[in-house]
């Protein structure tokens, strides 16, 4: 076990700096084979290798963790920061004049040796430049997906030993600094410290300067206090508990720049938490109250900052099946399937399991569970021009009969790792935030309800909309909703123009009819007894549970086309042919049945569709048609 690239990673970092110097002649170059180093060693080509390293999302608050220990940390980008400048070299100067290079790389700053003191280089020959991020836990995480990647980690030795906790917090000691941010090219009394970490404009020095022209902002300068934690659901921002903890993450060399707005990420990197920016023995805070009026660089007591070595990109995450995309290979996943479901019938029994537990909040609606059911596990697997194939979005109308939304979240929460449940009325649109939006004045993107992470469930509850009037700015928000719901992108709002990001989620909107978002992909009018859905309420064995989620886990990581017989082509064409004639459905339609044909065979562990398959696919459409027709929904 390699304790000390664990442990003690900056120790690891100086030596590798120092055997770099010996091999350069002495010069030193930005790259000394560090990051090669941690993933050689570490064994980070086996993934599975990954869950020795402690991770931030398994703990109660950062304190629990070691300072300056190497760490996991899974979260969703919430912010990208322009890329900041430091001071990644000094020389250490003894008192007879003797020089040698030290290295500030994955720190925020460093003390000099007792007797020495540290220099700029000449003409600023050690500033380097860095990336910057503020990331959060991915949004509308369920509590057992939190505990599977806890378990993940604690079999794979990854545990944090609570009595360590605090056993290098003398090593915070040497971390000695005047500011809790990157620090100044000032020199100063005992340490010399790095530049600015942002590249700055005049105005963002300024804060009292006037802002650029077109700009409208507010007259004072917002601060980290205002913001909070800048959680995009604010429910979850629960400052000292681990799912609460979010960072600003530093990135170094090839991924200074690799990561756009909304990624899921994990990131491998040294934690700096400085508990000299702590409450005093006097009830004062030092400096912290300044440090708070930059809602860019708040305290590492409350916002850590990690150091990037490694970066695993995760999108469509799932704690089961904790890999990127290029480590899960079709023989991996292959592998994984039969594992779980190598048993006669064990695939059926898991999908059974999910249609139980579906049809539990949804009054008994089998219709309605199946089309859940493949919402759940659509996933796209190309384009076609700037249409995703293969995802889907869902409108429940509800009537009167009073189903719960919320229940629907809970219940499918019970499924999937992220859900989230949002209410849309006319207050909610005009008031909430519901997009980011740029702040021109703090420079930061402030966090909207529906920046999430790619795959997570969305149920959104009309059921509660009102007469009213629509601000602009809720106007906005709907628009904002729809192009979410119907074009996989996520606007955010830079004032005088929109920043359209690609983000996939699963989308289902409740309405007693049809939902103000227009052109949903598929419209399920429900039938609930007489009795309501309320009587049906149960549980589902927790081994069957277990099995339903590693069922959607496998079929939502693999993003193969569905294999289609001739045959089974052509009786597709004659069918839609037949229902387009009598509905009167728009051609969009067929995409949306070669959607649904793929999330219902890969639910029975199918990639080709049989003429069974489809046949049952037809019958399920056919029936919803029928409802659409008789509830006189089919109107364009």
């Amino acid at each position: 076990m390699a304790l000390e690239e664990l442990s003690r990673p900056l120790a690891v970092i100086d030596a590798l700096f120092e055997q770099s110097l010996t091999a350069n002649g002495g010069m030193p170059a930005p790259e000394f084979g560090e990051r090669a180093h941690f993933h050689k060693v570490l064994g980070l080509d086996n993934e599975e290798a990954m869950a020795k390293i402690p991770c931030l999302n398994d703990v109660e608050s950062a304190d629990s963790v070691p300072p300056f220990s190497l760490v996991r940390y899974r979260c969703l980008v919430q912010d990208v920061f322009e890329p900041e400048f430091y001071g990644g070299v000094f020389q250490e100067v003894d008192a007879g004049g003797a020089a040698r290079f030290r290295t500030t790389k994955f720190r925020e700053c460093i003390e000099p040796a007792p007797g020495r003191q540290l220099r700029e280089l000449d003409d600023h020959a050690g500033l380097l430049q860095r990336g910057a991020c503020y990331c959060v836990p991915m949004p509308g995480e369920r509590s057992w997906a939190q505990s599977a990647a806890k378990e993940w980690t604690s079999a794979g030795g990854g545990s944090v030993n609570p009595s360590q906790s605090r056993a290098t917090t003398s090593t915070s000691a040497t971390q000695k600094r005047g500011r809790d941010d990157d620090v100044s090219m000032e020199p100063q009394d005992e340490v010399v410290q790095p530049p600015s970490t942002r590249v700055t404009t005049g105005y963002e020095k300024n804060p009292q300067a006037q802002p650029p022209a077109g700009l409208v902002c507010g007259s004072t300068l917002k601060t980290a206090e205002d913001f909070g934690l800048n959680f995009p659901i604010p429910s979850e921002e629960r400052r000292g508990h681990g799912a609460s903890t979010a960072c600003i993450v530093k990135f170094y060399d090839a991924d200074m720049e690799a990561l756009k707005l909304c990624d899921s990420i994990e990131v491998i990197g040294i934690l700096c938490v400085n508990p000299d920016i702590a409450t005093l023995p006097d009830g004062t805070t030092g400096n912290m109250e300044d440090e708070w009026r930059d809602a860019r660089h708040p305290p590492t007591s409350l916002v850590p900052r990690l150091h990037a070595l490694a970066v695993r990109q995760l999108p469509f995450h799932h704690a089961l099946l904790p890999f990127t995309a290029s480590f899960l290979s079709e023989e991996r996943l292959a592998a994984a399937f039969q594992r779980q479901f190598s048993a006669p019938g064990a695939m059926l029994s898991a999908r059974t399991a999910a249609m139980e537990q579906l049809g539990r909040c949804l009054g008994s609606d089998s219709l309605s569970a199946e089309y859940l059911l493949m919402i759940l596990v659509a996933r796209s697997f190309s384009k076609h021009g700037e249409k995703l194939l293969g995802s889907l979005s869902l409108n429940f109308a509800v009537g009167k009969n009073g189903l719960d939304a919320k229940a629907i979240s809970e219940a499918a929460g019970e499924l999937v790792p992220r859900s989230v449940h949002l209410d849309l009325t006319i207050k909610n649109l005009n008031e909430q935030k519901w997009r980011p939006k740029k702040d021109f004045v703090a420079d930061r993107l402030v966090a909207g309800q529906l920046q999430l992470a790619a795959g997570t469930l969305l149920i959104v509850d009309e059921t509660k909309m009102e007469q009213g009037n629509l601000t602009a700015e809720g106007h906005k928000s709907l628009l904002a909703l729809q192009q979410l719901v119907t074009e996989n992108k996520l606007a955010c709002d830079f004032m005088s123009y929109d920043v359209n990001i690609p983000l996939e989620i699963s989308c289902v909107l409740v309405s007693e009819r049809k939902s103000v978002v227009k052109d949903m992909e598929v419209l399920v009018p429900m039938r609930v007894p007489s009795a309501g859905p309320q009587g049906a309420m149960g549980s589902v064995a927790p081994q069957a549970l277990g099995a339903a989620r590693w069922l959607i886990a496998l079929i939502t990581r693999s993003t193969r086309p569905l294999r289609i017989p001739d045959d089974v082509m052509r009786v597709f064409g004659e069918n839609f042919a037949s229902v387009r004639q009598e509905f009167k459905v728009t051609p969009e339609l067929a995409h949306t049945w070669m959607a649904l044909a793929r999330a219902r065979c890969l639910t029975f562990g199918e990639e080709e569709l049989s003429m069974q398959r489809w046949q049952e696919v037809m019958e399920l459409e056919r029936t919803r048609l029928l409802r659409c027709q008789e509830d006189g929904l089919l109107a364009i």
